[in-house]
């Protein structure tokens, strides 16, 4: 990237810049309506329960696998089913074209679902931002799934509407702060790879997760996340002030903000994982 040419950080600081410039110019009722959101907003935990709930957020390892393995593998399916991709025959450059594949479409339809619920603009805008924001978790968590399984962790974690157990959570929380570049998740998740390596396999792996806790790091990481989320949403709260302007926004935030995040994950398990 050339010195002068701007990241996504910094293109991401102007659009809420201008936004928030709108907003001020916008009346009392509006910087009301947007700061009494602001107020309300959830903790990260608190979204990531919900988000766990939504409908079609929990992803079915062998539907998955043979979906997407199938296409072109058919006769390694099986094999990538009772063990892992890799160890079936897959390549690391096959196994990276499928992750990439699905990353983007469900890039594509968290950017639109953002999208639709900016147009609004104003008050109407601003009150969908709480299930906007579960719903770009909810994809978040169906990428975690996907990757993972690709990435040889069978076991990790088991996304049910109904019940979430505190190794899912624990895991859930770990692989959302790699995506997020929380320094302390990435250790986190080395910790979790040697304990994998010395476990053999990841149902031991999960009972040793719910066991030890690893609560004082998982607590931490979720901190971070909270305070991270709650400073993005700052973003997308002034997006939301202009109709159409602000389904751009917010769509530009969502955007960026899940391929940043997907890519991040997926540099970890190339490397972490089997």
């Amino acid at each position: 990237m050339q010195a002068n040419e701007p990241n996504q950080d910094d293109l991401f600081a102007q659009v809420v810049d201008a936004t928030k410039k709108a907003i001020d110019g916008a009346g009392d009722a509006y910087r009301e309506a947007f700061q009494d959101v602001q107020d309300r907003l959830p903790t990260f935990d608190e979204v990531l329960a919900q988000a766990i709930r939504l409908p079609g957020t929990g992803v079915n390892r062998t539907s998955y696998l043979t979906e997407v393995i199938g296409r072109k593998h058919a006769q390694l399916v099986r094999q990538a089913i009772e063990t892992t991709p890799a160890r079936a025959g897959l390549s690391p450059r096959d196994i990276e074209k499928i992750a990439k594949k699905s990353l983007g479409k469900d890039g594509r339809r968290t950017t639109a679902l953002s999208f639709a619920a900016g147009i609004p603009g104003g008050v109407a805008g601003a009150v969908t931002i709480p299930a906007d924001l579960v719903q770009f978790y909810g994809y978040l968590v169906r990428s975690i799934q996907k990757l993972t399984y690709l990435y040889g962790w069978r076991d990790l974690v088991h996304v049910d509407a109904s019940q979430t157990d505190v190794a899912t959570a624990s895991a859930l929380v770990i692989l959302l702060g790699v995506m997020a570049g929380v320094r302390r998740a990435d250790d986190a998740l080395a910790r979790l790879a040697r304990l994998r390596a010395s476990v053999a396999d990841d149902a031991r792996l999960r009972t040793a997760l719910a066991a030890h806790g690893m609560q004082s790091e998982v607590n931490q990481i979720s901190e971070e996340l909270t305070r991270r989320m709650a400073k993005r949403l700052g973003g997308q709260v002034a997006g939301k002030a202009i109709p159409v302007v602000g389904g751009i926004v917010s769509g530009f935030v969502t955007g960026s903000g899940f391929d940043e995040m997907a890519k991040r994950l997926l540099k970890e398990l190339k490397r972490h994982g089997a």
